[in-house]
C-alpha cells in the first residue's frame, strides 16, 4: 500500500501503470530531498513497470536501489547522464530486459552475471562500461552494440562476437592487435552479420597533435616488436572479412603493406558507399577500388609512405569510382603525384575536394578536369604550378573555396 508522501508524488511523476518518468526533477527535489528513498519506495510498490526513465535527472544519487532487482516485467531502463555508477548485483535478474541506456554514466565496475540479461536487443554505453561485461557473446539478442574492445582475457577475446549474428548498425572493434591470429580472428565471424551497415576496424593508435584546422591527426602506437611473437597484420585484417551488402569500411592503425584479399577482389562489395583509410604508415598504395559502383565517399588520411595514386582508382565501364561524391586526402607526407590515365572519365559526380597536407604534392590530374566540383579546399600542399588557376577557371559550380598554400599567396590567383 502507497504511502501519502508517494500519493503526493504521483501527482508530479508520469506514473501510469507500467511507466515511470520524471518530467522535471529539480522541482521534487526542492520538495522532498532525499530522491533515493522516494524511488526505493517507488519501485518496491510499482512491480509491473515495464519503463524506468531516469535520464537526465538532477540528482546526486550514484546508486539503484536493490528494489530494481524485482521489477520482473522492466523491458526499457534509461539511467543516462546521470551520477548513477554502481548497480546492484540483483540487477542482473532483470531477464525480461531489452533496452538498457548507461550512456554518460561513470562506471568503474558493473555486477557479475550482466551477460545474463538473454534477451536485451540495445545496450547503450561507452566503450569503458561495455568492456567491463565479461562474456557478452551470450547476449544473443543483441542488436545495437557500438564498441567492442578486443582483450586478452577470456570472455573479452574476439570470439564473443561469433554468435552475435542480430547486430546491426554501426560496429566498432578496438584493439584489434589483440587477437594473436587469422584463426583467431575468423571467430568473431563477421561476415555471417547480415544486418550490419558500417564496421569500423582499427588497430591501437593515439590520439596526434590538433592541426589548425581542429583535426586531431592519428598515429600508430608502435607497439609490435620485430621477434617472432609479432601477429601477423595481414592475416588479422584477413579474418575480418565482412558481409557483402556492407555499406561503409573505416580500416585505423593497419600498419603492413599488404591488404587482404577480400579488399582487393572488390566485386564482392558492390553496396560499400563509403571507406575511410587512415593511420596505416606502410601502406604504399591504395587497394583497387576503381569499380566500387556505389562508393560515395573515400577519405584517405595519414598514410605516409604513399607515394602516388593512379590505376587502382581506374578502370570500369563507367569510368573510375563512378559514384564518388566526397574525396578526401589528409596528412600524407611522402605523396607526390596523383597519375593521369588517358582515355578514362574520373569522378563524374564528384561534389568535394579536400587536399590538406600534402606537401610534396606537386602534379594532380584531377585539377585538369571539368569536375562538377561545388566545394574545393587545398590547405598546406606543394607547388601546383599554373595548374590551380586554371583548374579554378574549369570549376563553375563552386559555392565553397578554401586555399592556403605555403608557397603561394592567394593574390597570385586573382
Amino acid at each position: 500500500m502507497q504511502t501519502p508522501m508517494l500519493d503526493s508524488l504521483a501527482s508530479h511523476l508520469m506514473l501510469y501503470e507500467d511507466k515511470f518518468r520524471i518530467p522535471c526533477p529539480s522541482f521534487f527535489f526542492s520538495i522532498l530531498g532525499e530522491f533515493y528513498k522516494v524511488l526505493k519506495s517507488i519501485l518496491k510498490y510499482s512491480k509491473s513497470l515495464r519503463v524506468l526513465d531516469l535520464s537526465y535527472s538532477n540528482t546526486e544519487i550514484s546508486k539503484l536501489p536493490k528494489a530494481i532487482g524485482h521489477l520482473s516485467h522492466l523491458r526499457y531502463l534509461d539511467i543516462s547522464n546521470t551520477k548513477i555508477c554502481w548497480l546492484p548485483k540483483l540487477f542482473c535478474k532483470l531477464y525480461h530486459l531489452h533496452v538498457l541506456n548507461l550512456q554518460l554514466c561513470d562506471f568503474n565496475e558493473l555486477p557479475e552475471g550482466m551477460n545474463k540479461l538473454t534477451n536485451l536487443h540495445h545496450l547503450c554505453a561507452e566503450s569503458k562500461t561495455v568492456s567491463l561485461i565479461s562474456g557478452i557473446g551470450k547476449l544473443l539478442c543483441l542488436q545495437e552494440l557500438k564498441e567492442f574492445h578486443v582483450g586478452k582475457k577470456k570472455g573479452h577475446k574476439i570470439e564473443e562476437l561469433k554468435d552475435l549474428k542480430e547486430l546491426r548498425g554501426q560496429l566498432l572493434i578496438q584493439n584489434l592487435e589483440n587477437i594473436d591470429n587469422k584463426e583467431e580472428a575468423m571467430n568473431a565471424k563477421l561476415r555471417e552479420k547480415k544486418h550490419l551497415d558500417a564496421l569500423h576496424l582499427y588497430f591501437e593508435i593515439k590520439d596526434g597533435p590538433v592541426t589548425r584546422s581542429g583535426f586531431i591527426l592519428t598515429r600508430m602506437l608502435k607497439v609490435f616488436s620485430k621477434s617472432e611473437n609479432t601477429p601477423n597484420l595481414k592475416g588479422l585484417l584477413e579474418g575480418h572479412e565482412p558481409y557483402c551488402d556492407i555499406k561503409e569500411l573505416v580500416i585505423k592503425g593497419y600498419d603492413s603493406d599488404m591488404f587482404p584479399s577480400w579488399l582487393v577482389y572488390r566485386e564482392r562489395f558492390t553496396s560499400l558507399k563509403s571507406i575511410h583509410l587512415s593511420s596505416c604508415d606502410k601502406l604504399t598504395s591504395l587497394p583497387p577500388l576503381g569499380q566500387l559502383p556505389s562508393l560515395r565517399v573515400l577519405h584517405i588520411e595519414t598514410l605516409p609512405a604513399l607515394r602516388k595514386i593512379g590505376v587502382e582508382l581506374y578502370g570500369g565501364v563507367n569510368g573510375a569510382v563512378p559514384s564518388l561524391e566526397d574525396l578526401k586526402l589528409q596528412d600524407l607526407k611522402e605523396f607526390e603525384e596523383w597519375l593521369e590515365v588517358q582515355g578514362q572519365r574520373l569522378f563524374p559526380c564528384l561534389k568535394k575536394l579536400h587536399i590538406e597536407q600534402c606537401l610534396k604534392l606537386t602534379k594532380f590530374a584531377l585539377l585538369m578536369l571539368n569536375l562538377p566540383v561545388t566545394e574545393l579546399k587545398i590547405n598546406s600542399c606543394g607547388d601546383l604550378g599554373s595548374a590551380l588557376p586554371r583548374c579554378l577557371q574549369r570549376l563553375t559550380s563552386l559555392t565553397m573555396l578554401k586555399i592556403s598554400l605555403p608557397t603561394h599567396d592567394i593574390s597570385d590567383f586573382a
